[in-house]
């Protein structure tokens, strides 16, 4: 939660400078599609922290503009770790997300979210079978927000949160054609109180990404 905090306080802080990136037009008919190559690592805590093994997993994002300042989004990230041996057993794990927002525009340069999160966690044990959660809805609220550091180039944020959820994203975009950007960015979720055979496990998935956004 400190993180999200001192993440929400840089966003706030950028509100005085011009706004590039992330999507900012919302007028009718433009919009965003972002795809990142994410190494991920996957954290599932049930009577211990467990780290699992990094996996390259991709992380998208379609941002639609509705006009009147308003804009919908749609985000799609289903991080899965790479075999990890824990106690002599190797396992995977999987965390499915589906975020559903709506966007504001309260000014140039910074934009409120509101959305839902639909959630599903995975485990495979190697040889001795597999479980899953059951799917659970998370509400989040945030902000997003960017500034301009150099030509072409710009540095922005987006940090959200709930009841049991934190989800936070940081990065760089630069600008190598009309309406196309490289982005490197790392991005931080947090999924709290999952249901599965009498246990409450808590997800989490972090990782540094690279990827596109193409605008129009």
């Amino acid at each position: 939660m400190k993180k999200l905090l001192v993440t929400l306080s840089c966003l706030l802080l950028f509100s005085s400078v011009a706004f590039a990136s992330p999507q900012m037009d919302f007028s009718a008919g433009s919009g965003s599609i972002d795809l990142i190559g994410r190494n991920t690592e996957n954290t599932i805590t049930v009577d211990g922290e467990y780290n699992f093994d990094k996996k390259f997993n991709f992380d998208g994002t379609v941002t639609a503009g509705l006009g009147n300042d308003f804009a919908l989004q749609y985000r799609n990230f289903v991080p899965k770790s790479k075999n990890t041996s824990i106690d002599g057993i190797t396992y995977t794990s999987k965390i499915r997300t589906n975020e559903y927002n709506l966007l504001y525009k309260l000014d140039t340069n910074v934009a409120a979210l509101a959305g839902l999160v639909n959630t599903k966690g995975y485990l495979n044990a190697n040889g001795l079978g597999s479980s899953e959660t059951n799917s659970k809805n998370y509400w989040q609220v945030g902000i997003v927000a960017s500034t301009v550091v150099a030509p072409n180039t710009t540095l922005w944020g987006s940090a959200a949160a709930g009841k049991n959820l934190t989800n936070y994203e940081v990065g760089a975009a630069y600008e190598f054609s009309p309406g196309w950007e490289f982005d490197v960015n790392y991005r931080n979720i947090k999924l709290k109180d999952f249901d599965v055979e009498n246990a409450n496990p808590d997800f989490a998935a972090s990782g540094f990404g690279l990827g596109v956004t193409y605008k129009f």
